[in-house]
């Protein structure tokens, strides 16, 4: 899910029980991760297929296969739970 706080857009996504947030950007081409796959706590960007740890942003698959190294890592950022409602913390 896209979240547009204003200023900046975060995708925020439930995975095995945690949730996380990221830039919503990806690092190579600035294609919309929201619109992304997302599979065993990664996001694969839809535009040239890099691939994302959501926990901590590493690039595991560079676009179009590329090494991890040929990109920087997405931003990621720390929540908190309450019940139903998710709040950054920064």
């Amino acid at each position: 899910m896209k979240i547009d706080l204003g200023d900046k857009q975060l995708l925020v996504a439930r995975w095995g029980g945690r949730v996380f947030a990221a830039d919503t950007w990806c690092t190579h081409e600035e294609a919309d991760l929201s619109l992304g796959l997302l599979s065993e706590g990664t996001v694969v960007c839809p535009l040239h297929r890099a691939r994302f740890r959501l926990k901590d942003g590493a690039v595991l698959e560079g676009p179009e296969g590329d090494p991890p190294e040929s990109i920087p890592p997405l931003r990621t950022h720390k929540v908190r739970v309450e019940g139903a409602e998710v709040y950054l913390v920064e």
